[in-house]
């Protein structure tokens, strides 16, 4: 058996967001809070990763693009699939946070996605027919 990257009480990264660990099953940690939610899961551990500045920092800079596109107030956009993509490349970075080359890579790769999500959002939001605005 492992042993648990983390154990309950510790404070880590999940998901980009900080939080404490509060169940731990073996060498998986199974449930994290932020204070306000508990979130679990069979295995969390390939989520979590150490506060560390490095990793607050690339925690800081994804959430800024969640944040933008809650801020985009569009009813169809596909939250919880760009919410996952957003999970997906943070962990990327995470795992790459000691590699300045790779790490850059990663930024612009996001940076990339995040603009071109808001991008299509106005554009959508700017369509018009006949002289009329589609949407609000």
């Amino acid at each position: 058996m492992n042993k648990p990257k983390f154990k309950k009480g510790d404070w880590c990264f999940c998901e980009f967001k900080l939080q404490q660990v509060i169940e731990t099953n073996e060498d998986r940690i199974t449930s994290v809070s932020d204070g306000y939610f508990n979130h679990g899961s069979s295995d969390l551990s390939d989520r979590c990763y150490p506060m560390e500045m490095r990793v607050k920092i690339i925690s800081d800079d994804v959430n800024y693009w969640h944040n933008q596109f809650h801020q985009l107030k569009h009813n169809s956009l596909n939250h919880p699939d760009l919410n996952w993509k957003l999970i997906e490349m943070w962990i990327e970075m995470c795992e790459n946070r000691n590699d300045k080359e790779k790490l850059s890579e990663l930024y612009e790769k996001l940076n990339a996605f995040g603009q071109s999500v808001v991008n299509k959002v106005q554009e959508i939001k700017s369509e018009t027919t006949e002289g009329v605005r589609i949407f609000r």
